[in-house]
């Protein structure tokens, strides 16, 4: 029994093992390859690792996007919430008022009708007291009368009272109104400010993502040197694509030119001066301002980091900020100004008048 499992077991171990040296990917050291292109093999795995690990990146920044594209939706949509709680708890507040004042006149007009109606019912009482005169006739007939407008006037009296019930109900009903929209728009303000500080963070994580692929590129390519000054002296204050002019825009001027680029892109002095503005800036977000020697002021909206401070001086070609998305804009961009003789000049003529081209 024993030898016969052992000549059955024979073929098998045989097939097995012909099945193994000739199945794809199951290979055995070959002593014919050399060292050096085992170590070619290493190389190339490397670098297809680094190709992969840029890739990586590149998505991570790409989804890093859209993380910040969802944050800002969401942060449109809290504010338009927030906007029409606000409204309603308004509403609600002003609702209240009236109905206060209404019971406030209400028990007013109760408090007077009382009074009256104590004053008939003094005046009654007293004809009635009257003898069997004469006089006394007459006052009995003006008890009589008198008794009659007491009824009316105490009918009048139980109206306002259930006047005054009335308003009262009315402003429970009112305060109670305003509380739940006091709740809803505090709700909705909680909610507004999560939003903001999610949209904070996704810009934040882009920014650092940004600034990591920069710092990449630039090791690799040995960094990056400032522009070249034109012959006259002038520094184009940015790398990028021109997006957008001087001129009327939406409703309004854009009073400046638009150079977009990646975040973190450096921007540089167009000429040698003095910064007057650096930090937060109404609908810019941050801004760089430079006062030059010239007399001319030029303006750096929506940046990134700003690199100076007020009062330092700063030659042409010197980064003075990053290119940024901050403020009232849709991408990543530098808003570019000119200011001559206190008026805001097209920045692209006085440009192109340097030997500069965007």
């Amino acid at each position: 029994m024993r030898a016969r499992q052992l000549r059955r077991a024979a073929p098998i171990a045989m097939l097995a093992s012909m099945t193994l040296i000739s199945t794809p990917g199951v290979t055995f050291a070959d002593p014919a390859v050399t060292p050096s292109v085992q170590d070619s093999q290493v190389r190339l795995a490397a670098q297809q690792g680094e190709q992969d690990g840029e890739k990586s990146l590149d998505k991570q920044i790409e989804d890093a996007n859209k993380a910040l594209d969802k944050a800002k939706k969401q942060t449109d949509h809290t504010k338009h919430r927030l906007d029409n709680t606000t409204s309603q708890h308004e509403k609600a507040k002003k609702a209240t008022a009236e109905a206060r004042d209404r019971l406030a006149k209400a028990r007013q007009q109760l408090s007077q009708a009382e009074t009256e109606l104590a004053k008939a019912e003094e005046r009654v009482s007293e004809h009635s007291a009257a003898g069997f005169s004469f006089d006394g006739m007459v006052n009995s007939i003006l008890a009589f009368l008198g008794s009659d407008v007491t009824d009316s006037m105490s009918q009048d009296v139980e109206d306002k009272r259930d006047a005054v019930e009335q308003a009262k109900n009315a402003v429970s009903n009112a305060e109670r109104e305003e509380t739940k929209a006091e709740q809803a728009r505090h709700n909705a303000e909680k909610a507004h400010e999560q939003a903001v500080s999610e949209q904070d963070k996704a810009q934040s994580e882009l920014d650092k993502m940004n600034e990591q692929k920069k710092s990449e590129e630039e090791q690799a390519g040995g960094g990056g040197a400032a522009p070249a000054a034109s012959p006259s002296g002038v520094v184009k204050p940015a790398e990028g694509r021109f997006t957008s002019g001087y001129g009327p825009r939406w409703g309004s001027t854009h009073y400046g030119v638009d150079i977009a680029n990646e975040i973190g892109t450096p921007i540089y002095s167009a000429l040698p001066g003095t910064v007057i503005s650096s930090g937060p800036a109404s609908g810019f977000g941050l801004w760089v301002r430079v006062q030059h020697d010239n007399g001319l002021i030029t303006v750096y909206g929506h940046i990134n980091e700003s690199l100076v401070s007020v009062g330092q001086r700063v030659e042409a070609g010197q980064q003075i900020a990053t290119l940024g998305n901050r403020g009232q804009s849709t991408g990543p961009h530098l808003h570019f100004e000119v200011h001559e003789n206190g008026v805001k000049i097209d920045p692209l003529p006085w440009l192109e008048s340097h030997g500069i081209a965007l």
